[in-house]
């Protein structure tokens, strides 16, 4: 097993991009959790419920960042598009949120560091991007903690409530949360279900994780301490990837130059992506796309996908909340310019659609393998049915 005191590891995405995102996450709020989601019991409110006819699917991912688990984190950004493509394929209706917690343990540069739920991947994404691998001098982990901050989450009423933690270490009681044990049944009694994935061979590791998913209601796994991931390249991944790009493009985001910033450090990480990550974020967007009825919805502020839909009055847009190239368009122009790149997007999100099941049929063809994304799919699609 890698020494947990091992240098910072850091995968992935280029120190520019990392820098963007960071400078992204100090100005725009999906960077961070809302003030109400910090460490807490299981909320009594929830926000607002998912669109009529979609199925609630709520999922947080508590995942050791110490210094041993930098080859499980960079398989974990490879494949977190994959992951949402596969609850897509197990229930079309799926209206997915991704919540994030990241942890470590006392002495650390942080103990936990949690990521709100949400419904915007490449958000998700980002985050997960600018995740490294450091610290963990002593073995055991504060997994109480990441437990705290995970069920602390504001989690829908009636969606399916998943988590999943995963580490190679087993929890050690610090004093600023309740003891894990507890924490698993007060899960299990709010209708949220707690799945353990342990990294590497540790026995001691094994038997928390086991009584964590059993208090919890969920699975207990084992994965190979680098994450197991079998990423598989197919012919269509640099097709795919410029196609979704070629719908990046087209958004015209509305609001303050921080929501600019936000969603350039979002496509920033997207193209740092390897070319198979890009293809899976690619097949995800048109999958979510046929649930949208051909629309490709993938930001909130972005006036095309708003338009496109039928979801605004152009009439309502302040031009100071438009990019500074459309400022000056008149409401005739501004609507023509609209219009133009909604019928790009439609083109390339044809192309991507078809492209896309050619995809799937090549990967049905490969074997799966039994690393992270097998894992967390083989139990996400267990519990979704």
């Amino acid at each position: 097993m890698p020494s947990r005191s091992q240098r910072l590891v850091s995968y992935g995405i280029s120190s520019t991009a990392a820098a963007a995102i960071v400078a992204a996450a100090l100005l725009t709020p999906w960077a961070r959790p809302p003030a109400d989601d910090g460490p807490g019991s299981v909320p009594t409110t929830n926000v607002t419920p998912s669109e009529p006819g979609t199925h609630a699917i709520d999922v947080v991912f508590a995942v050791d960042t110490t210094g041993s688990m930098g080859e499980l984190i960079e398989g974990a950004k490879r494949t977190v598009w994959s992951i949402a493509t596969h609850i897509r394929q197990t229930d079309p209706n799926a209206n997915l949120r991704i919540g994030l917690v990241a942890y470590r343990d006392a002495g650390d540069a942080y103990v936990t560091k949690p990521f709100s739920l949400t419904s915007d991947l490449d958000a998700v994404y980002a985050e997960l991007a600018a995740y490294n691998a450091d610290g963990g001098d002593d073995f055991p982990e504060n997994v109480a903690a990441a437990l705290r901050d995970a069920l602390a989450m504001r989690w829908r009423a009636g969606a399916k409530k998943l988590i999943f933690v995963v580490g190679d270490a087993p929890p050690i009681d610090r004093g600023d949360a309740r003891p894990y044990d507890v924490l698993a049944r007060e899960a299990a009694s709010s209708g949220i279900i707690i799945n353990a994935i342990r990294c590497g061979s540790n026995p001691a590791t094994a038997t928390a994780f086991q009584q964590l998913a059993s208090l919890g209601g969920g699975d207990f796994s084992t994965i190979a301490q680098d994450g197991g991931v079998k990423q598989v390249a197919t012919p269509y991944d640099e097709k795919l990837a410029e196609l979704s790009a070629r719908i990046d493009r087209t958004a015209v985001i509305v609001g303050n130059e921080a929501a600019r910033a936000g969603y350039a450090a979002k496509m920033q990480a997207a193209e740092a992506a390897p070319a198979p990550a890009k293809a899976d974020r690619a097949t995800y967007y048109a999958r979510k796309a046929v649930a949208a009825k051909g629309h490709d919805l993938r930001d909130a502020d972005d006036l095309v996908g708003a338009y496109s839909v039928g979801a605004t009055d152009l009439g309502t847009v302040k031009p100071g909340a438009l990019p500074a190239d459309l400022r000056g368009k008149s409401a005739a122009e501004l609507k023509h310019e609209l219009e133009r790149r909604a019928e790009e997007r439609e083109q390339a999100q044809r192309e991507l659609a078809k492209l896309a099941k050619d995809r799937d049929a090549y990967l049905s063809t490969k074997a799966g393998g039994g690393g992270f994304d097998a894992a967390v799919k083989a139990t996400v699609e267990k519990q979704l049915k």
